[in-house]
């Protein structure tokens, strides 16, 4: 097994770039408001709350790696955000807390549940579902399996991108939703951000019969219910 420690350290999150057509398309998807408190699991760098601070109230990003949130807190620091912070932690323990319990009216969970098998998906859906208040809603934005390019990935006929190792289709996320208590409200399947698979895709998705081979991304809102 590789070390991911190694590939996932200081140096790579303080490089890692900004990737502004992902974060510009998900919060064209939102309605986010002013008063809002955001959670976001598996933050990386921060780009995206970096991002968003100023539509928002408050905003945690919280990631396992401490490599992470000290090239987001560096972010943070160099924009003087005073309304967003960044923890090092595992959702399951910042959700152990009474006192972050439904707080957040967002839960999101952007590119990052590619790399988390099933069993602890649940475990930090059921951590998502006890941070949000009750008209909440989690937000899941990650690479689609029925994709072609994932399908070729899945197959080994080309390598699969180091650390996903559970790229899933939207009727497995719609399963695990369901066992974890949410109910999903919305879901959209989007191109490719990078050129020329986003042109390529942004006309084939729209083709009967094959569209589904041309949904690089989903998109899924789910609100808690029960």
């Amino acid at each position: 097994m590789s070390d991911l420690s190694m590939t996932y350290n200081d140096e790579y999150y303080r490089e890692l770039p900004v990737d502004s057509g992902r974060i510009d398309a998900i919060v064209k998807l939102l309605d986010l408001k002013s008063d809002a408190e955001v959670c976001e699991i598996g933050c990386a760098a921060g780009h995206f709350l970096t991002s968003i601070a100023g539509q928002i109230s408050h905003g945690t990003g919280i990631d396992t790696a401490e490599a992470a949130i000290r090239a987001a807190n560096q972010i943070r620091v160099k924009r003087n955000l005073q309304n967003v912070d960044f923890v090092a932690i595992s959702a399951q323990d910042y959700a152990a807390d009474p006192d972050r319990c439904d707080q957040c009216d967002y839960v999101f969970l952007l590119d990052v549940t590619e790399h988390i098998d099933d069993n602890v998906m649940l475990e930090v859906l059921e951590s998502s579902r006890r941070l949000l208040n009750l008209d909440g809603r989690l937000v899941i934005h990650t690479p689609n399996l029925d994709y072609w390019l994932e399908q070729l990935k899945n197959k080994n006929v080309v390598p699969q991108l180091e650390g996903h190792i559970a790229v899933r289709n939207f009727t497995q996320y719609a399963s695990l939703l369901e066992q974890s208590g949410f109910a999903v409200e919305r879901h959209l399947s989007l191109p490719h951000y990078r050129q020329p698979l986003r042109f390529v895709d942004a006309i084939l998705l729209h083709v009967p019969l094959v569209s589904r081979l041309f949904a690089s991304r989903l998109f899924v809102v789910a609100s808690k219910h029960g």
